[in-house]
């Protein structure tokens, strides 16, 4: 029986050929994992001109948590100024209020795109709320009535 110079009796190939294709397997995959990595960053490549800042913030903040129960009840609410942030809906407004539960500050971030809400959430790290400055935020006076319906002329 005549064996191929670089095989084994057993015919299994040998532990250094094994050991390369393990590596050639994990490079790959490394480099497959970096490129879906790569499509992820949440980092902006530019940064957008911001547009300015909208005027109704209040009321959007408003109307955004107007039924949530934490709000309703809480006495010291406050809002921040809105910033122009880069988050997971792109270029943003980003409004956060700040309120007291059970004797802890909590945050909650409202995000704004011209005049309209596209994403709101208790504060994450990245949202960086607790390092804004806060002014007090009545939540029932930022709630603009409705128009008054027209009535018509009987004459």
């Amino acid at each position: 029986m005549m064996i191929a110079p670089g095989s084994r009796a057993d015919g299994k190939p040998p532990a250094a050929l094994l050991r390369a294709q393990r590596l050639g397997a994990r490079c790959a995959a490394l480099l497959a994992a970096c490129a879906l990595l790569a499509q992820c960053a949440a980092v902006p490549t530019e940064s957008a001109a911001a547009p300015p800042a909208p005027s109704d913030y209040r009321e959007l903040a408003a109307k955004t948590v107007k039924d949530f129960q934490q709000f309703k009840t809480s006495s010291d609410l406050e809002i921040s100024a809105p910033r122009f942030i880069h988050a997971q809906t792109g270029w943003n407004w980003l409004v956060c209020l700040r309120y007291a539960d059970r004797g802890h500050p909590r945050y909650y971030a409202i995000f704004i795109d011209g005049n309209k809400v596209v994403n709101s959430r208790y504060e994450i790290l990245t949202d960086r709320c607790g390092a804004q400055p806060y002014e007090p935020f009545d939540l029932a006076a930022a709630v603009k009535p409705p128009p008054p319906v027209p009535q018509r002329r009987t004459d």
